[in-house]
């Protein structure tokens, strides 16, 4: 390689890297591995695509460019060959609770756009004149219902929920509104009852109807006298304010808040509100021109409420019936809907509804939307960036996948993967493979070359997996017997699941198994979760007719891969409450006595106080880059610390509390051995693998399945505290992780199980499947077809078995065709 057909970086120091070289070829696959906390995102994501991001920037005028700082800069002596980039990774994950996956991949605005074109033309449509696609849009001022706004619903204040008990008088009890100090509006109660002739003191439903109309409703635009009155304590002097005001009432106060509320603050005026479906649009929040354009037989809703697979058979029919007019607006945009909805198929999501909440989404499922939007570009001459791409997928799909990855780069593109799994890594051109270990004892480069070569490097961890592609996760077998007990669910049905009876042997290690859209989320969220969850609140089932074995349970703890926080402010710290821990020791020190500084809030970059208000404690100011998105740069009042230079003098055993947060977990168990329960937390955060995080790294920073760790650490700590039996329940717990790393989750779930507690998993990793107790197979395909428990037992009788998880079970298990299905009935009590 040359640096004409390479990306050359030399000397790149990003967090742990240690001043590395490292050489890429264009136009191939190249695979960057190691263990977890190794450097593969600093250099792939937080240098090369960093860096592309900050060449594209500093095209822009002088004023943007004034902002950027050194330390906002990739570390590095050199980078050379860079092309644009485009990176799909697992950090920023989407949770806008209105966004699908048809806004997610961008097939929505293209089915509307083929609807704008193609609808007028069609026969029996009253609609004849030009349509725009934004009359398609759920989201734009033109395809939204004048009667919700887009919103769906109705939402107004309920007098009945403003003044639940019209028996009380108003601000003692009768109204929460009121009585809870809610209402701006509150102080003038007392001059519009004197204006009514009517008392406070009396039960809302004694007072007169006008009074009782004003307070809810207004005065109607009349001003009223009002007086207010208040005391200054510390002066013992009473003040009176007189003014004259019209008054809007709460209906009016509580909605107009609402409206104007961010997503958190509006759950304080849910309480007062009805909510009811808009009978204007039906509950779809569209235009009467999205609602009753048609075509194929089909409006623009009814093709989003389908799963892509139909979407995919209803175009095929639309084309095939296209009239002449048609044919010729439609010979560029049918077939080009049609890859799109092709490539999602490819990807395992045509089993999903376009119409599918992102939130909803797993995180491999979102990644893999994700990426088809990227993809959909159809660029040439550019780097992609995937972080896991392969997160998520069961081993039948990942074969569509690298032919998806193939295709991108036999386009003339370089595609970089930060990747853990052996059977991807093993198919690509090139691997950089970083180690040898995480954190401090990472960010090396212990070989980089051909997938033959790394796998003959003896000091290669990689390299090990790629040599024994059929490798094992080592654990001590469990067999499931009657004395233990069982939970049996009976009659379970949510989304495609239906099955007459559910059974998950306890104090064992059960996985669920199945290709992407078999319903393995379905089961264990919605039946086994829920229903354990409600069992043991005393609530009734929602998911299953009856339950057994719950009275053998105390508590549940759920870790699936959505963010820990909305906001860059959450951490690993603040997540496990370490850092509510932590901040008393500053706040107890010598140093923060004697500057006043003896509370703990003081240490919170969430408060005013002792936080820098420039940042307001972020140590980073946005920069809003319109087609970048939201860009963080280092803020120049702290230069990042996020404290004010009081709180910065204060130190616990020679560190300032920004340099605590700029600690790895690793580094702090060595660092704080007191209160009790500060090590206990920072233990399970290393035991499941997050070592290598330091306290203070963003939320929005972490992948999917680093948040999910950090939730399993808390269960960690809770079920070591405990002899109650609990519930731990896992949704693809080895996503992201190294098989060295899985190895190390997998003793941690042992240990759990060790003190009498039972996990439950969803899986897709076949070698994770393998080392299980019990297996609950669902399939045999996605969506309509899955949703049945086709096989269930110990590995090695799944292994036997029949659909799609069967023959890689019976690959790593080491056996032979030679018996028939097996379901473990002989292993019941």
């Amino acid at each position: 390689m040359n640096a004409h057909n390479a990306i050359e970086a030399v000397g790149v120091r990003t967090h742990n890297l240690r001043g590395i070289d490292v050489r890429v070829p264009h136009r191939a696959i190249v695979a960057v591995t190691g263990v977890s906390g190794s450097g593969k995102s600093s250099l792939v994501l937080d240098t090369l695509h960093a860096e592309a991001r900050l060449r594209y920037v500093e095209g822009f005028d002088p004023y943007v460019r004034k902002f950027l700082t050194p330390r906002d800069r990739p570390q590095a002596d050199r980078i050379r060959g860079l092309t644009a980039t485009l990176a799909v990774d697992q950090r920023n994950a989407n949770s806008n609770p209105n966004s699908t996956l048809g806004t997610l991949t961008g097939l929505e605005a293209y089915l509307g756009l083929v609807f704008a074109r193609l609808g007028p033309l069609a026969s029996g449509n009253e609609w004849t004149g030009p349509l725009h696609p934004a009359q398609f849009d759920p989201y734009s001022r033109e395809g939204i219902c004048p009667g919700c706004i887009g919103a769906r619903e109705i939402v107004r204040a309920g007098p009945d929920l403003i003044v639940p008990r019209p028996d009380l008088p108003l601000l003692d009890g009768g109204s929460p509104w009121f009585g809870h100090r809610l209402s701006n509006e509150e102080l003038a109660l007392s001059s519009l009852a004197k204006q009514h002739g009517t008392d406070l003191e009396r039960p809302w439903r004694e007072h007169p109807q006008e009074f009782r109309q004003a307070v809810l409703y207004g005065t109607g635009g009349e001003e009223i006298d009002v007086v207010y009155t208040g005391s200054n304590r510390r002066k013992g002097t009473e003040l009176t304010y007189r003014t004259r005001q019209a008054l809007d009432g709460a209906v009016a106060e509580i909605e107009r808040a609402y409206a104007a509320a961010g997503p958190e603050a509006k759950r304080v005026y849910l309480p007062f509100l009805d909510r009811r479906e808009c009978q204007t649009c039906d509950g779809t929040g569209l235009g009467e021109i999205a609602r009753t354009v048609t075509l194929g037989g089909k409006t623009f809703r009814d093709v989003t409420d389908e799963r892509v697979l139909d979407v995919r058979e209803w175009l095929r029919a639309v084309a095939a019936k296209l009239n002449d007019a048609q044919r010729t607006v439609g010979q560029v945009l049918v077939p080009e809907l049609a890859d799109r909805l092709e490539l999602l198929h490819r990807l395992g999501l045509g089993h999903l509804e376009l119409c599918r909440g992102a939130p909803t989404l797993s995180g491999g499922e979102l990644q893999r939307a994700r990426l088809s939007a990227q993809i959909s570009t159809a660029l040439t001459g550019l780097t992609y960036v995937f972080d896991e791409p392969g997160a998520g997928l069961h081993p039948v799909d990942k074969d569509h996948l690298f032919h998806i990855l193939r295709e991108l780069r036999d386009a003339g593109n370089t595609v970089l993967l930060v990747e853990h799994d052996p059977d991807l890594i093993a198919r690509a051109d090139w691997i950089v493979d970083l180690g040898p270990g995480g954190g401090r004892d990472g960010g090396q480069v212990v070989v980089s070359g051909p997938p033959a070569e790394v796998a003959r490097h003896r000091q290669s961890v990689t390299g090990r997996y790629l040599r024994e592609p059929d490798y094992r996760l080592h654990r001590p077998q469990r067999p499931a017997r009657g004395d233990d007990g069982w939970l049996v669910l009976r009659d379970a049905a949510a989304h495609n699941v239906s099955a007459r009876e559910v059974r998950v042997p306890l104090r064992r290690l059960t996985c669920l198994t199945g290709i992407s859209g078999s319903g393995k989320s379905s089961l264990l969220h919605r039946v086994i979760a829920d229903s354990v969850s409600a069992g043991l609140a005393g609530k009734q089932l929602t998911a299953a007719s009856s339950a057994a074995g719950l009275d053998r349970l105390r508590w549940i703890a759920v870790a699936d891969q959505r963010p820990i926080g909305r906001t860059p402010r959450s951490n690993p710290a603040t997540y496990t409450k370490a850092f509510d821990l932590i901040r008393p020791l500053f706040a107890g020190t010598d140093t923060a006595r004697s500057r006043g500084l003896g509370s703990a809030s003081v240490f919170s970059f969430n408060s005013p106080g002792g936080r820098c208000e420039a940042c307001q404690g972020l140590g980073r100011v946005k920069l809003d880059m319109q087609f970048l998105g939201d860009t963080y740069l280092t803020c120049p009042q702290c230069d990042g610390r996020r404290y004010g230079p009081d709180v910065l003098a204060v130190r616990y055993r020679g560190l300032a509390i920004d340099e605590v947060l700029a600690t790895t977990v690793a580094a702090a168990t060595a660092l704080f051995d007191e209160p009790r329960q500060l090590p206990a937390l920072l233990r399970a955060m290393v035991d499941v693998g997050l070592g290598y995080l330091t306290l203070g790294e963003s939320g929005t920073a972490l992948s999917g399945g680093e948040a999910q760790r950090l939730k399993l650490a808390k269960a960690i700590v809770r079920g070591r505290g405990g002899r109650e039996p609990g519930l731990v329940v896992l949704d693809e717990p080895v996503t992201g992780l190294h098989p060295a790393d899985a190895q190390r989750l997998i003793g941690v779930l042992d240990h759990l199980l060790d003190r009498g507690h039972t996990v439950v998993m969803a899986e897709h990793d076949a070698h994770a499947a393998a080392s299980a107790d019990w297996i609950i197979d669902l399939g045999p395909g996605a969506g309509p077809a899955g949703g049945r428990i086709i096989n269930e037992g110990t590995p090695s009788q799944v292994a036997r078995g029949t659909g799609p998880t069967a023959p890689h079970l019976l690959r790593l298990t080491g056996q032979r065709r030679d018996r028939s299905p097996m379901n473990g009935a002989d292993d019941l009590p």
